[in-house]
Formats: structure tokens, C-alpha cells, sequence
């Protein structure tokens, strides 16, 4: 049985090497991980090369020539298997050099293969498929000591099932090359050797592709997880950033207002400002329809707020924008109405309490790549340890700050945004500035 390629036992493995082929073939279609493509075309090459004594006649000259280059062809695919599965760019960088070496030297002796038969004969063939063979098994023994640092389990598995296919490969070419001219006097064919380690290292790396086809799906389930959290996230958010924007004390202040000025008879200017109210709410229900727009429509949105909030504040401030001339506004998108809560701060808990000239600053400019947003108020200044009670007593006046704050960091990597509030007050001057800084792209 042993000595008959064409036997059942033989013809078995054959047909599981074939299904493992087809199986992991299929599975790089469904995830397209070269991992699974360059397995699957590895089994390819061997169940080519074992289909040699089932082949009929016409083959017979393809496999003579062929039959070698085609068996150690399949090493070319195993080797970017081995990177990819080892992730030797990232775990073994100075050992991932040699595996793409050895790729390229394997696939330069299979080229080489047909040639040395045809000019040199079988036996001298034979002898540069055993030194060949020797040479490359030397290499990938070392290897399997580089490899055993790396701290998972499937690199155990991995180096016992290589291991497994070396070994009985090497014992069957020792036989093939000591008994070439007398194989009749063993009652085996050397391939044996050679089907039973392809058989247990593809067993093994089954095992291995099964684990990791697994943690692929694992993953795939986390991302859609996450991105149910981060749609339902962003959903509350928008909710929430239109609370902040339409802020139920700024909307009653400004119908006070408009109340005072009919009150007092002064119907020019309830007019205006009903005016100026109504294309603020118009356009401040507009833009909560997006989720982005670009920061010369926040600008405009806040320059009529800003001028809202003038007429009622006693005395009122002066607003002064500082922008880079670097700077396209119009293609910098920003989270709606998102500097507002910063500016409602400094008039309400900064200029309020000022006597004397008011104004805030708002300076926008390019730092490397960051855009640097600052609201700088001259107002009365904010001592650090009653920011922290007011945090904890009072969340409204910081909500729309933390509101603002999550809703850019939904735009970027969140340890690339940055929000910090200081106290710029000195012996002669009083204020406080908020520094809002995020990627530009």
C-alpha cells in the first residue's frame, strides 16, 4: 500500500489537501486576507505535484521538467503565508528581511530546475534538489528560534507543524537519494514521508487558519457594535447640540427684550431685533440639520448672535475676530453653533461683572498642522478652584463647553483634540482664555 502512489491511502490525502485548498481559497474571497490566498495557493502547488501518478502519459514530459519547480514553487506562496501570519514586519523586523531573501531564492531554484535537467540529466537534479533542500531546511531550523520569541500561541503551533513536514520531507529525500537506484528493495515510496508531513502541517495550520478566521469574524462583530454605539453616540449628540444652541434662557431673554423695547415704545428697534432674532433661529435650525459646516458659516452664525447679545448687555463689548490670511474658512468644517457656548461665557460670567470697556477676541491660526482657536474676554477673570465647584454645583454653565468638546471629538482622533481654559488676569488687568485646538484634516 505504502509503495503505490495511486493507493487509496494515498489518493486520500490527495482529496483532503485538494478540500483544504478549495475551503481556504473560498475563505479569501469572503474576507480577502492574503493570508488565506496565499495558503490556499501553497496547497495548490502540492496537490499538483502529488497528482503526478495519477496524471496519464501526456503529463509525463510536464512533470519531468516541472514537477520539482512546481513543488517548491508552492514555498514561494508559503513564505509570504509565514510573514503574514507571523506579522514578521512588525514583530521580527530584522528576521523579515532574510524570509523575503529566502522567497526570492526559492523561486529562483525552481526556475533553475528544468534548465539543470535539460543540459545536466535527473542525477544531478537530485543531488541539487537534496543540497538545495539541505540548505533551505538549515535556514528555516534557525528560524524557528527567532520565531519561538514571539509571545502567541499560534507560533507553537505553527513552528510543530513546519516542523513535522521538515522533518519527514528531509527522511524522504535521505531514502530517495540513498536508495535511488535500488527504491525496490524498501517496500515504500520516499513520498510517503512527504505526504504524511504535508499531511500534518496542513492539519496543524488548519487548526491556526480556523483560530484566526474566527478572531477576523470577532472583529468584524466588535466593529458593527461600535458602530451601532457611535451612530446612536452621534445621534444623541446632534440632540444635544441643538439643546445647547437653543439655549431656553437665551431664547426668553430675547423675547424680554423685544418686550422692553415695545414697553418703552420703541418700536424701530423691537424691529430690528426681531428681525436679527429671527434669521438667527433661522439659520441656527438650518445648520442643526448638519452635522458639519464650514467655519466661515459658524463665523456668520456667530457674529449675529454676538450682536444679539450687544443690546443686552449693559454697556455692551467689542467683538474682534483675528483670522489667518493662510487660512481657507470655507473648506474648514467644524461641528454647528460649536464656539458659542466659549463666547456665552465670556459675556455672561466675565463681561457681565466688568466695569469699564468690554471685549472679546477671537484669534484663529495655523500651528504646524492644528488649527488653534482662542476666546480671549477682558472680563473679571476665573478663579481655578471656583471653576471646579461650579462644575460640580452648576453643569449648565459648562454644558455646552463639554457638549462642544465631544462633538469635535467625534470628528477626530480624540487625543488630538484639545480644549483648556487659563486665567489671564494680572495685577493690572483681569480675563479669561479658552484655547481649542484639533487637526486641520
Amino acid at each position: 500500500m505504502f509503495n503505490d502512489l495511486n493507493s487509496e491511502f494515498f489518493s486520500w490525502i490527495r482529496g483532503a489537501i485538494l478540500l483544504l485548498f478549495l475551503i481556504n481559497f473560498g475563505l479569501y474571497f469572503q474576507n480577502k486576507k492574503r493570508l488565506f490566498l496565499n495558503y490556499s495557493l501553497y496547497l495548490l502547488c502540492m496537490f499538483i505535484f502529488f497528482l503526478k501518478p495519477v496524471m496519464s502519459g501526456a503529463w509525463d514530459d510536464f512533470y519531468e521538467y516541472f514537477g520539482f519547480s512546481v513543488f517548491f514553487f508552492g514555498f514561494v506562496f508559503y513564505a509570504e503565508f509565514e510573514r503574514v501570519l507571523l506579522s514578521s514586519r512588525y514583530t521580527i523586523p530584522e528576521w523579515d528581511r532574510y524570509f523575503i531573501i529566502k522567497k526570492y531564492a526559492v523561486l529562483a531554484f525552481s526556475i533553475s530546475f528544468p534548465i539543470v535537467y535539460k543540459f545536466f540529466g535527473e542525477e544531478i537534479l537530485s543531488l541539487e534538489v537534496f543540497f538545495f533542500s539541505s540548505g533551505l531546511s538549515l535556514f528555516v531550523v534557525r528560524t524557528y528560534f527567532v520565531i519561538s520569541k514571539i509571545k502567541e500561541r499560534s507560533v507553537h503551533f505553527f513552528i510543530f507543524g513546519s516542523a513535522s513536514f521538515l522533518l519527514l520531507a528531509n527522511i524522504g529525500s535521505y531514502f530517495n537519494i540513498a536508495f535511488r537506484n535500488r527504491l525496490d528493495t524498501i517496500n515504500f515510496d520516499p513520498l510517503l514521508f512527504v505526504y504524511i508531513g504535508v499531511m500534518i502541517e496542513a492539519l496543524v495550520f488548519t487548526n491556526i487558519m480556523g483560530k484566526t478566521f474566527k478572531q477576523i469574524l470577532e472583529k468584524k462583530s466588535n466593529l458593527k457594535v461600535q458602530y451601532a454605539l457611535k451612530q446612536k453616540e452621534t445621534a444623541e449628540l446632534k440632540m444635544t447640540a441643538l439643546q445647547s444652541q437653543m439655549n431656553p434662557h437665551f431664547l426668553f431673554n430675547c423675547l424680554n427684550s423685544i418686550n422692553n423695547f415695545i414697553l418703552k415704545n420703541e418700536k424701530e428697534e423691537a424691529s430690528d431685533y426681531i428681525t436679527s432674532f429671527s434669521k438667527l433661529v433661522r439659520k441656527i435650525l438650518k445648520n442643526s440639520e448638519s452635522l458639519e459646516i464650514s467655519l466661515f458659516e459658524e463665523l456668520e452664525v456667530l457674529e449675529m448672535y454676538v450682536s444679539l447679545e450687544k443690546t443686552r448687555l449693559l454697556g455692551g463689548f467689542s467683538f474682534i475676530k483675528e483670522i489667518d490670511e493662510s487660512l481657507n474658512i470655507h473648506e474648514i468644517m467644524v461641528p454647528p453653533l460649536f464656539l458659542q457656548p466659549f463666547i456665552e461665557n465670556s459675556i455672561w460670567h466675565g463681561l457681565a461683572g466688568k466695569v469699564g470697556e468690554k471685549e472679546i477676541v477671537i484669534s484663529i491660526k495655523k500651528e504646524a498642522f492644528d488649527l488653534v482657536i482662542t476666546v480671549e474676554d477682558n472680563g473679571i477673570g476665573i478663579d481655578s478652584e471656583v471653576m471646579e465647584q461650579n462644575r460640580v454645583s452648576s453643569k449648565r454653565k459648562f454644558f455646552g463647553s463639554y457638549a462642544t468638546e465631544k462633538r469635535i471629538k467625534l470628528m477626530h482622533p480624540k487625543n488630538s483634540v484639545k480644549i483648556s481654559t487659563s486665567n489671564i488676569s494680572s495685577n493690572t488687568d483681569s480675563g479669561t482664555r479658552v484655547a481649542i485646538v484639533f487637526p486641520l484634516s
